[in-house]
């Protein structure tokens, strides 16, 4: 009787953990690749150490191996996709660092991208991002991160297989939204360069001997930083406000 309850209890935290590590290995702010990896999975396994008591859905130990390993793979899918949109909300602000860059000349500017992917990006891209995870951790979001997780058992069902194609849907409604998101956030640097550009080719179709747009490139610094100076306040708070609304989705009510 002893070795059952033992069984039951280990499947139902092992249940719990393929959803909440594989979630916890790609979070903003918990799965960037300066986290080690044995720290991701501590705090994955003590989350889950704690959610799996309160659990009283899950379903009963499969009698076959295949029925275990598809279980699993449900909630290992289920993870990822809930991860992978944090992952999707965070890319946006990475973008409007892109396009910034972009409008003010500092394109080439790149450096070693400080998240997930550790690819190259563009200096403001990585200075916007680091912004947004330090805010994501001052103003508690990364609980709300936590409690969509553990919210999400009331959308979807431990022991059922997702839907892809809702999954597929909704990632790219997500996408769609944090580009929406980059464009509004970036739109002040836009709509200067535009202006900027406009200016420099009808200089440059008057006298077309002077090398206008590299005597412009001053200016356009000076501008895009004295833009991003007064605006980067509202930006960054229009933007916390977005992260926001898009994960109380997953909230029980």
């Amino acid at each position: 009787m002893l070795s059952k309850i033992l069984i039951t209890e280990l499947f139902a935290f092992l249940l719990v953990f393929c959803r909440m590590g594989s979630a916890i290995m790609v979070l903003p702010g918990f799965g960037e690749a300066y986290v080690p990896a044995r720290i991701r999975l501590l705090l994955a396994a003590m989350f889950s150490l704690l959610l799996a008591p309160t659990m009283h859905s899950l379903p009963h130990m499969p009698s076959s191996i295949m029925g275990l390993f598809t279980l699993l793979l449900a909630e290992i899918i289920i993870g990822l996709f809930l991860g992978g949109l944090s992952r999707m909300l965070i890319s946006a602000i990475h973008m409007a660092g892109m396009i910034v860059a972009y409008q003010s000349s500092l394109a080439s500017a790149v450096t070693q991208d400080l998240t997930l992917s550790q690819a190259q990006g563009t200096s403001l891209g990585n200075f916007l991002g680091v912004t947004a995870l330090i805010l994501l951790f001052t103003t508690d979001l990364h609980h709300l991160i936590l409690r969509g997780l553990a919210d999400s058992y009331t959308l979807f069902a431990a022991g059922q297989f997702p839907q892809v194609e809702d999954f597929a849907n909704h990632a790219t409604h997500t996408i769609g939204g944090a580009f929406k998101m980059a464009m509004q956030i970036a739109s002040p640097h836009i709509v200067i360069g535009l202006i900027i550009y406009l200016g420099a080719g009808i200089i440059a179709r008057l006298m077309p001997n002077i090398q206008i747009f590299f005597l412009l490139m001053a200016p356009q610094l000076l501008i895009s930083f004295f833009i991003l100076m007064i605006s980067i306040s509202a930006m960054m708070l229009w933007y916390m406000e977005y992260f926001k609304d898009s994960l109380a989705s997953f909230l029980a009510p």
